[in-house]
């Protein structure tokens, strides 16, 4: 048995013993929710895989990705912060490192100095262009079990809990 299908067995068996424990505990939305977050820590891991020979985590590629679709226009900090969901303080560290790696440039806006704008550079599109293509085939591997009607058909389930995750959740 693999190690997710061991985790999946458990993480089961655990919520039912809560299920049967509290009156009212939603077993499907928290096993749900299990799953997801199984799926997720999977495709971190297909992430991580394909970035740590360049010593990058996720956070730091996907800033570099934001910057890469905003190519045309200047980045502010406090937007790649609410892109990434990290703390400014994080944001500043990501954005030290790809500074120093020559990934990113660092400037203060001319419309407002005390801003700092942010731009990909040459070398940074490259990177992009060079290492994107590695995440194709285990990205490929994982989605392979859905047919192209099921990506659909997850794309808008995944879409319509993301929009309920809004009423429920303070972004």
């Amino acid at each position: 048995m693999s190690n997710s299908a061991l985790h999946m067995q458990k993480m089961e068996a655990s919520l039912d013993l809560v299920a049967r424990s509290v009156a009212g505990f939603p077993l499907q939305d928290a096993t749900l929710a299990g799953w997801l977050n199984l799926a997720a820590k999977g495709l971190t891991n297909l992430s991580d895989a394909a970035l740590s020979p360049y010593d990058m985590h996720q956070s730091d590629f996907r800033a570099l990705m934001y910057l890469f679709g905003n190519t045309d226009n200047p980045v502010f900090p406090d937007e790649l912060s609410a892109y990434l969901a990290q703390t400014p303080a994080n944001v500043t560290r990501i954005t030290d490192l790809l500074v120093k790696r020559g990934l990113v440039a660092r400037a203060n806006c001319a419309e407002d100095r005390r801003r700092v704008e942010l731009r990909i550079t040459q070398a940074g599109l490259q990177f992009v262009l060079e290492l994107l293509p590695r995440f194709f085939p285990p990205l490929r591997a994982a989605f392979s079990c859905f047919s192209a009607a099921d990506k659909c058909e997850l794309q808008r389930l995944l879409r319509l809990l993301v929009k309920s995750m809004d009423t429920v959740v303070d972004s």
